[in-house]
């Protein structure tokens, strides 16, 4: 459905639209929301004397008290998912929805259980930060994690020294989706937050899978040289083929020759859908929690082993995206 293009904001009566949520004014955050949705100008009323100010320019031309078109759809200022923001007790319950309705809406399954849980509060508490705190300084801090994993896992020679590599690196998961969360909550997307997160993500995979491998030695170094050079060159493909196709980093853009009919990442993650399950498996919410409990509870040759059937799979895959994909 088409978004009209001027929609009217009814502040007030109340300063509920002056409260702010996840770092933002309820009517900043109403006006960016409008402006996602299509909307190309937006009318406040209802201020009185004040005046409307934004830290930050906005994506759409806003205007007080500016004549709308008779058809103009009116709605609150103040309303966020559903909850009129009038006080504090109201306030705090439309912030709990719009930072959970910060995540992915194609989440993986520890994603889903467990991560937001932890996520959330962290994204929360950021979020009321200055606004020269951006996602990418939480993708610094998440990839500094997850060096000292790997560090720590290669010269492990313990099963304490195991078992804090994996909670650092789960420690990195969860950032991970602390800067993706923080971006979608305060509207500071950027290409070089896209690639800085994703190509991190690739390169400290294979760099624990590695650091595992040396440790332990042997066939599990073996493993782990074959699992991130598969990992590796899927990686490397992948970022290719996406960036020819859209200019971007988003690794949701890409798609295998069985998943060229889904248009949007949430028609390929449908929930109900058996090969969502599937694919899940190869997601890095889902891998790394495994490696991190193959680590706390003595396993960690798991994580080599692991590895190299996840690049064995996606190789596999690969040569059946080439060889079946020409044939279409």
């Amino acid at each position: 459905m088409t978004a009209p293009r001027t929609t009217v904001l009814e502040c007030g009566p109340g300063q509920g639209h002056a409260l702010r949520v996840g770092g933002l004014t309820v009517l900043e955050r109403r006006i960016r929301e409008l402006a996602k949705d299509g909307c190309e100008r937006v009318v406040v009323t209802g201020l009185g004397q004040a005046k409307l100010e934004f830290p930050r320019p906005l994506p759409i031309a806003v205007e007080q008290d500016g004549v709308a078109p008779g058809d103009a759809p009116r709605q609150r200022g103040d309303v966020l998912r559903g909850i009129q923001v009038v006080d504090e007790a109201t306030r705090r319950a439309a912030e709990r929805k719009v930072v959970r309705g910060s995540n992915k809406s194609f989440e993986g399954p520890v994603d889903a259980l467990l991560t937001w849980r932890l996520s959330n509060p962290i994204t929360r508490a950021l979020s009321y930060r200055s606004l020269r705190l951006v996602p990418n300084h939480v993708t610094l801090v998440a990839i500094a994690l997850g060096i000292c994993a790997g560090v720590l896992a290669a010269t492990a020679h313990s099963y304490a020294s195991f078992a804090l590599a994996g909670l650092l690196l789960q420690a990195n998961s969860v950032l991970d989706t602390v800067d993706g969360e923080l971006a979608r909550l305060r509207y500071q997307y950027s290409k070089l937050g896209q690639w800085l997160d994703n190509v991190s993500d690739d390169v400290l995979d294979n760099l624990f899978i590695l650091a595992v491998g040396s440790a332990l030695g042997g066939p599990y170094l073996v493993a782990a040289a074959l699992g991130a050079g598969g990992r590796l060159t899927i990686a490397v493909y992948t970022y290719v083929t996406v960036y020819r196709a859209t200019g971007t980093g988003d690794v949701f853009a890409f798609r295998w020759w069985f998943e060229r009919g889904k248009q949007t990442a949430d028609d390929l993650y449908d929930p109900l859908a058996i090969t969502t399950w599937l694919r899940s498996m190869g997601r890095r919410d889902t891998y790394v929690f495994c490696w991190a409990v193959a680590c706390v509870v003595g396993a960690p040759h798991w994580v080599p082993l692991h590895g190299a059937v996840i690049g064995g799979v996606q190789l596999s895959l690969l040569v059946l995206h080439h060889t079946i994909g020409r044939r279409k």
